[in-house]
């Protein structure tokens, strides 16, 4: 298995390579990018918790003897480094779209897990616009192709809500449904026929861009009506 990584302390990243080796799932090679700033706006809503403690991945690769690569996930050398490894199944942990030059050499293909239910809610930000548009909230396990939040399905699995939520409680649990999945997803993708798995609808909504600030004020009164208990 390959992993997409992020090139910094990043929760998902650490989560994942401990949960691949906890599974006995063999990492033969990650590869890291580095952090862009892709400037986008500030948000006045927080909807993440702000982590301390995580580990560098190049720092727990080398522990667990994985072989580790900075390079950016578009570099035009990096299709024939993952030709030359003939590699079944690649997973993302942080990643940006992935060109199908980097999809192709996967015989199987490359799983994301997506923080939103799958084609009703693609792209950035779900959940504040599927708070924002009345979505039921969930996640997605899917085999990538060159389109957002696209490809075959793998797992839907919707997400518990409560009265008392807030948005940081929301996101949190959509991080861990992505967790108490991971076991069930790879072992589908690992094991099964890449045909016995649900293609996503040619016919799906567009996928959602960044969350516009000039939108949270309203979006502060459709929180309180979602969750009336929440503090």
């Amino acid at each position: 298995m390959i992993l997409f990584s992020y090139n910094f302390p990043h929760q998902k990243t650490q989560d994942f390579l401990f949960y691949c080796n906890h599974y006995g799932y063999e990492i033969s090679l990650v590869v890291a990018a580095d952090f862009k700033d892709l400037g986008l706006p500030k948000k006045r809503i927080r909807s993440s918790l702000r982590t301390i403690g995580l580990l560098h991945p190049q720092e727990i690769c080398s522990s667990l003897g994985i072989d580790y690569l900075v390079m950016d996930h578009g570099a035009s050398e990096l299709p024939e480094i993952l030709e030359s490894l003939n590699p079944s199944v690649g997973l993302i942990s942080g990643a940006r779209i992935l060109k199908s030059s980097v999809i192709q050499p996967f015989s199987k293909g490359i799983v994301n897990f997506h923080p939103g239910l799958i084609p009703e809610a693609r792209g950035l930000d779900t959940p504040q616009w599927c708070i924002y548009d009345d979505i039921p909230l969930g996640v997605t396990s899917h085999f990538i192709d060159s389109k957002v939040d696209a490809g075959r399905i793998i797992e839907r699995v919707n997400l518990p809500e409560y009265p008392d939520d807030t948005i940081v409680d929301v996101s949190v649990r959509l991080y861990q449904a992505q967790l108490a999945m991971f076991r069930t997803t790879m072992d589908m993708a690992i094991n099964n026929e890449i045909e016995s798995f649900e293609l996503v609808p040619n016919e799906r909504k567009r996928p959602y861009s960044v969350f516009p600030p000039e939108f949270e004020d309203e979006l502060a009164i459709r929180i309180r009506g979602r969750f009336p208990d929440a503090p």
